[in-house]
């Protein structure tokens, strides 16, 4: 099959979205199919072709009007302009698929319809759970996905909750399909748990993840376990008022790599991620695959990332979370139990779903 993956963002740029695709299109190479990224071309500095790790990038500025009567008037110029580059990169993928919906979505579904493609729109929690919260504020946005949806083949959320956002705005996601994001089990060593009381998180340092809230709790924690230690990884905007706030055990160790994280996995008893919105989590994935359980929050998908092991809690709630630590702490999970959930959350067992679901997309068009 010939396949393009349009997410809302890719290299340079990185994140969650960013591996995702990336992850996908490599697997989809190993299969044989051939693979076209094509992306916003954000910032308009970077060059309208790329190679990234074996994986073509096409970059075309997919625009929306804005506020500006001007743009406003000369959208539909603007959307065909678009499609014409679209057309341009070459013969129409037998499949195209967005992943995170935002300005690419008009022109990816417009082209879609013109060319017959089956278009599988896809969900990462974009609609609640964005940090700059673009969906509330733009209206534009939310017409976007609206458009999309009316015209894709297929909707798919990373998890339940993601969906059901989604289907606020735009009613075909409501019960959609749930395909989970993966973890590359190769980067991930199964390590022995240790005795010691020792509570780790990683992430951006960001209100949305919720550090605050796990250092409000820790504290109560460190009554019941004085020689408890929570280490937390990553930066942001607020690490310095999360140092300020953090009270006797707390650890800042910084910004973390992969081989980083499973050094902090591997001195670690239990896995937090208290975030007071997660679309999904893939933190949660990577500390089970380290053989590591979790304390996760209920506000979003985390219950879909971890399968429901663990300990759910709702971190807003202080005495709480600090309860759902200490009892991670005395009855943790086996570690060959995590392991087993990551492993059907491999990278190659999404990419078969996925590869499954484009080829029933594709049935009814087969005579084309």
């Amino acid at each position: 099959m010939r396949i393009w993956l349009a997410p809302s963002a890719f290299y340079p740029s990185r994140g969650g979205v960013e591996e995702l695709t990336l992850q996908l299109a490599r697997e989809y190479q190993r299969r044989g199919h051939a693979v076209t990224v094509v992306v916003h071309r954000h910032p308009p500095t970077l060059p309208d072709t790329a190679v990234v790790e074996g994986v073509p990038v096409v970059r075309i500025p997919f625009e929306l009007p804005g506020r500006s009567v001007r743009r406003l008037l000369g959208a539909p110029a603007s959307f065909q302009r678009q499609i014409r580059e679209l057309e341009a990169i070459g013969p129409a993928p037998d499949v195209l698929h967005v992943q995170c919906a935002a300005n690419q979505v008009p022109a990816v579904a417009l082209y879609a319809r013109r060319h017959g493609v089956p278009l599988v729109l896809t969900t990462q929690g974009e609609v609640t759970m964005d940090a700059d919260a673009v969906y509330h504020r733009s209206a534009q946005m939310r017409v976007a996905l609206r458009l999309g949806s009316r015209l894709a083949t297929v909707h798919t959320a990373c998890a339940r909750r993601a969906g059901d956002d989604a289907a606020t705005v735009a009613s075909g996601f409501r019960g959609c399909q749930i395909i989970p994001n993966g973890v590359d089990l190769s980067q991930w060593e199964l390590s022995p748990l240790p005795e010691e009381p020792v509570f780790v998180a990683w992430g951006r340092h960001v209100p949305q993840k919720g550090f605050d809230l796990l250092i409000r709790a820790f504290d109560l924690v460190r009554k019941e376990l004085p020689e408890a230690i929570l280490r937390i990884g990553g930066d942001g905007p607020v690490t310095e008022q999360l140092r300020a706030m953090a009270g006797e055990g707390v650890e800042f160790v910084g910004p973390l790599d992969r081989r980083g994280v499973q050094l902090l996995l591997q001195g670690a008893r239990v896995a937090v991620v208290p975030s007071r919105l997660e679309p999904f989590g893939i933190v949660a994935v990577e500390a089970m695959a380290a053989g590591r359980g979790v304390v996760w929050s209920t506000n979003g998908g985390l219950a879909d990332a971890t399968g429901g092991l663990g300990w759910e809690v709702d971190p807003t709630d202080t005495p709480a979370l600090a309860d759902a630590l200490l009892r991670a702490h005395r009855q943790p999970l086996e570690p060959t139990v995590a392991r087993a959930h990551a492993e059907g959350l491999a990278w190659s067992s999404i990419a078969d779903r996925y590869v499954a679901l484009y080829s029933a997309s594709r049935r009814p068009r087969s005579g084309r």
